[in-house]
């Protein structure tokens, strides 16, 4: 899948509200010119919510949001 891009349009705390993308569900996504890592957790018509793992601060409004397609996965074993 092909990533696509969009941006933030609200943040509180480590939850992101992002627009311009068209994520499924549990996609990561990263977010900001620092690319914290997150995960859709939401789909509300064209907005994702998403769960930053990182610290938010200094993320603003605007910044970038790339979708990556894939859902979050780690290799056991």
């Amino acid at each position: 899948m092909i990533a696509s891009k969009g941006e933030v349009l609200r943040v509180s705390g480590p939850v992101v509200t992002a627009g311009g993308i068209s994520p499924r569900m549990y996609d990561v996504v990263f977010i900001g010119l620092e690319r914290l890592m997150g995960e859709v957790i939401r789909i509300s018509g064209s907005k994702s919510i998403v769960q930053v793992y990182e610290d938010t601060t200094g993320i603003r409004v605007g910044e970038p949001v790339e979708d990556t397609g894939r859902p979050l996965s780690v290799e056991l074993g």
